[in-house]
């Protein structure tokens, strides 16, 4: 099991870093983590097995150190400042076990990402389903706002061009929490880590899996996941699904639940509108749950601070000429 990850310590390094070493590098949030850093002047060596040649070629060009697929323990040295590890990484691991035997700092990447946004407002989109919409629209209403911010995400969304983005003048992480396991390693699961302040939850619709064989245990893990959410935090979810509004009504006092449904909207011969206090905005419904995620962003970037006349303006714009 990895072992955790020491605040102060962290605090430390990462002012220091400069030398990070990646294993599991084929994953694609480790890759573009990967590059993220290389971005921000950090020194990156990189490890992992079925590695593409295209990718290969793309770490070689941006200066990523990666020595061909395989695992080269004898590379990891005392002045890597840290390790992170990908979900696949197993405790037979070769370098894992190096970085152990040597004493270096081994994160998961929940765990980094945490530690990375500690002094941001993190806002994490949670559910089983509808998570890629909601991120979709926020990121677009961000964008066109000019408003900087942190992502972590598992989905690809097109508007973004990898799966992570560090900024350092953001106040701001948007971050995609789903319910997989953080590693080979432990049994935690991702949503676990991040502490939002601020939680969105779509829904919760369970499917047995190898990681969640049980109903009980799935929406235990949400049940965890609004435990962790900061003081004073807010907690955004779909008010028509019984089990979510359940989780919603057992919160702590200090965290405000604020239940959202579908936006109201009417049909005209020009098209369909949303109807809003600042006047109707024309919008394209992609989907049934498109009226849904949307107020779920709306409310998302309203407590983020942005107003709702700019997130409407937005997201009809993204609406009638994107494909959410």
């Amino acid at each position: 099991m990895a072992p955790s990850v020491n605040s102060r310590i962290f605090a430390r390094k990462i002012r220091e870093m400069r030398k990070v070493h990646l294993i599991s590098i084929a994953e694609p949030v480790v890759l573009d983590l990967a590059f993220a850093l290389k971005e921000k002047g950090y020194d990156i060596s990189a490890s992992g097995t079925r590695v593409s040649e295209p990718d290969s070629k793309r770490m070689r060009d941006a200066g990523i150190e990666f020595h061909g697929n395989g695992w080269f323990p004898d590379r990891l040295t005392n002045d890597i400042q840290f390790v992170v590890l990908g979900s696949t990484v197993t405790q037979e691991n070769p370098e894992y076990e190096k970085a152990k035997n040597i004493g270096l700092l081994i994160l998961s990447i929940p765990e980094f990402i945490f530690e990375r946004t500690k002094s941001k407002t993190r806002l994490v989109i949670s559910g089983s389903k509808g998570k890629k919409s909601i991120l979709s629209m926020i990121i677009h209403a961000f964008q066109q706002q000019r408003m900087a911010f942190d992502y972590a995400l598992s989905s690809n969304i097109p508007l973004l061009p990898n799966r992570i983005g560090l900024e350092y003048n953001s106040r701001i992480a948007i971050i995609e929490g789903d319910e997989h396991v953080t590693s080979a390693l432990e049994t935690k699961f991702r949503l676990e880590f991040y502490r939002p302040h601020i939680a969105v939850i779509s829904n919760i619709d369970w499917k047995q899996s190898e990681e969640h064989t049980t109903l009980e245990g799935y929406i235990g893990t949400y049940r965890q996941f609004t435990a962790s959410i900061e003081r004073e935090g807010k907690l955004i979810y779909f008010g028509s699904d019984p089990t979510v509004t359940k989780l919603a009504n057992d919160v702590r006092e200090d965290i405000t639940a604020i239940p959202y449904g579908a936006h109201e909207i009417k049909e005209t011969g020009e098209g369909t509108w949303l109807v809003t206090r600042y006047g109707d905005f024309r919008v394209r419904i992609p989907d049934e749950f498109f009226l849904s995620n949307l107020n779920a962003a709306r409310l998302a970037c309203r407590h983020l601070g942005m107003k709702d006349t700019d997130f409407y303006k937005a997201v009809s714009a993204y609406s009638l000429t994107m494909n959410i």
